[in-house]
């Protein structure tokens, strides 16, 4: 009935799966849970290995790191059910009937999203307020509220949805570093026609990057972004689904690309001080998104033509 698919890069997934498996248990229903570790250390790998002492879960190892999408996709394929239950490793499961809540959208062709949340405490260390803030202010939302906007909103970090879809879209294998992969595949759903429903059935995110790793893997995601819309898998009907393309698109109607740079470039130093430290602001982490996404496509000028 249920295959619980996690895929795992250094990251200890042992409660994790521990807390699934007894879940599913209890649930009495036919399920597996596979564990696919995208090359980590080894230490964490011989950590996660035990999991596969519980019945029906089983931990496969790559000698190679294959990304975000690719990994997903192997996983769908490896999967025996016709059900599949995604979700990120570093997640927490908050609720007792986190697998129960889910059974009830088991073949009926629906994508479903439980969303993500964060502990209600911020982090003692500053140096992962940045991650922990943006996941609060702009990633912890309401089924309600996503479901105004259900494929703006989709997320990987906890889905189901069923094998054959999955199988039928796939995630783009082109994306290899982090970022955009999840964009991609809600519009993908979109457009065709595939219905998406959030429901309140949330993991914690548990596994923050401290800022200067955030804001690294926040400049890849950008990098990816531009590299779909140069591809032609991102266009301009598309731009209404995704935040900083809303943005960049109005300095643009605008004709302040030029002011935006300017003005960006005098407070660099003010910003980066500031994501990087005990008080981080969003606005100010948008500035360093939109900086990083203008000056990306001032570089190359072939980007971005389904926007002129």
């Amino acid at each position: 009935m249920l295959s619980i698919l996690i895929p795992v890069y250094n990251f200890n997934i042992v409660p994790l799966v521990v807390e699934l498996h007894r879940q599913a248990v209890k649930a009495s229903i036919p399920f597996e849970i596979i564990v696919l570790d995208d090359c980590s250390s080894e230490l964490l790998r011989d950590q996660n290995k035990d999991v596969s002492n519980l019945p029906h879960v089983h931990f496969y190892e790559l000698d190679k790191n294959i990304g975000r999408a690719r990994i997903r996709n192997r996983l769908a394929e490896m999967a025996v059910y016709a059900n599949l239950l995604f979700m990120d490793c570093d997640s927490e499961v908050p609720s007792e009937r986190y697998i129960q809540d889910y059974l009830a959208f088991c073949d009926h062709g629906v994508v479903v999203c439980g969303g993500r949340t964060y502990r209600p405490d911020p982090p003692e260390e500053h140096e992962f307020l940045l991650r922990w803030l943006y996941g609060v202010r702009r990633e912890q939302i309401s089924d309600v509220v996503r479901n105004k906007n259900p494929y703006r909103c989709f997320m990987t970090n906890n889905f189901l949805i069923p094998r054959d879809i999955l199988l039928q879209i796939q995630f783009d294998e082109s994306i290899v570093q982090y970022g955009h992969e999840d964009t991609l595949f809600g519009l993908e759903l979109r457009k065709k026609n595939i219905p998406v429903k959030h429901i309140k059935d949330p993991l914690v995110h548990i596994g923050l990057e401290i800022s200067w790793e955030y804001l690294r893997k926040t400049s890849e995601g950008i990098a990816n972004l531009l590299m779909l819309i140069d591809s032609g898998k991102i266009l301009r009907n598309d731009i209404k689904y995704i935040r900083i393309l809303k943005a960049y698109e109005t300095i643009r109607k605008y004709r302040l690309e030029g002011i935006y740079r300017f003005l960006y470039s005098s407070v660099t130093n003010t910003v980066m001080r500031n994501l990087l430290g005990s008080n981080p602001s969003i606005f100010a982490f948008d500035l360093y998104k939109l900086s990083i996404f203008s000056n990306l496509f001032k570089k190359n000028k072939t980007r971005l033509l389904s926007f002129n």
